[in-house]
């Protein structure tokens, strides 16, 4: 049984991985979306500062982002369910 407890074990650390990942892509979208706010907020405050890098910037954090939510899902896709006690 000693085998089947580590794969118990290895697939507990697995979903809790998942759910930390699946954590973290909540908080990127949160914060990318927190930073186009500030982005439009600076170009109203002052129409002649250069936000171009920045918004260049961010909408490659969106893209990371949308990366990290598809192998999110195909990992949590493979994940097998928790063993039944």
């Amino acid at each position: 049984m000693a085998a089947q407890d580590d794969i118990n074990a290895a697939v507990a650390q697995i979903q809790a991985t998942m759910t930390d990942v699946g954590n973290q892509v909540t908080a990127l979208g949160t914060d990318v979306t927190a930073i186009q706010a500030e982005i439009a907020a600076l170009q109203q405050a002052n129409p002649t500062v250069d936000t171009s890098a920045l918004n260049a910037a961010v909408a490659q954090l969106a893209q990371t982002q949308a990366g990290l939510d598809a192998a999110v899902t195909a990992v949590t896709a493979i994940v097998p369910p928790a063993p039944a006690p």
